[in-house]
């Protein structure tokens, strides 16, 4: 099994190909940071722009801004992918249990991994509520040409949102920490309200197509 660690040097097809591969250790979560990467790609593009909206300074300032922190989700959304790959090839189900101690070790090591298998999703939904966030932004100053491009972007991080969410959720049914499971939950809740108002309002804004 060759083992790919996702970096800027990697090609897309080397990417895709891991994807396709069950022998690798990509999977849906490094889907959903992929997808929500190539929408915030898709924002940058839009902000770096010549023209925006009205052309005043405020616009040009405001998508700059975004820019900038646009280049920073997506540099985290990177790193999740390398995250993911490394939580994945954790060994805990593997270490010995022919004895009760053994047991309770491997057991202690496999809740600490599946702990920090839901850190990755749940790090993805972060992400990707801030780039929502700034979809917004870039909606409401960008230039009105570019509104499907912005579209395109938004649905690219809301669909990584609920892949992240999805797998998220179908791990915490196997956490025996009550309160750490009951924190994520919460979470989750909030969230997902915070994404659904970003992109009603980026929504709005990205139909104030030109005339």
């Amino acid at each position: 099994m060759t083992t790919l660690q996702f970096s800027n040097e990697a090609s897309l097809r080397d990417f895709l190909s891991a994807l396709a591969s069950s022998d690798e250790p990509q999977d849906a979560v490094s889907a959903s940071a992929f997808a929500a990467g190539m929408g915030t790609a898709l924002l940058r593009m839009v902000a770096a722009l010549p023209q925006t909206r009205s052309d005043a300074i405020a616009d040009r300032t405001r998508l700059a801004a975004s820019a900038t922190a646009l280049a920073g989700i997506q540099e985290q959304l990177l790193e999740t992918i390398e995250t993911e790959s490394a939580v994945k090839l954790f060994a805990a189900r593997n270490m010995p249990q022919a004895s009760e101690s053994q047991r309770v070790e491997r057991e202690a090591a496999v809740q600490l991994a599946l702990r920090a298998a839901t850190d990755v999703p749940l790090e993805i939904m972060r992400l990707c509520a801030l780039g929502l966030k700034q979809a917004e932004i870039v909606a409401t100053h960008d230039c009105r040409a570019a509104a499907s491009d912005v579209e395109l972007a938004i649905a690219f991080v809301r669909t990584a949102f609920h892949g992240a969410r999805a797998n998220l959720e179908g791990k915490l049914s196997v956490l025996t920490d009550v309160r750490h499971t009951t924190a994520v939950v919460d979470e989750i809740v909030r969230l997902t309200d915070e994404t659904t108002v970003a992109v009603q309002r980026a929504g709005v804004l990205v139909q104030q197509r030109p005339v």
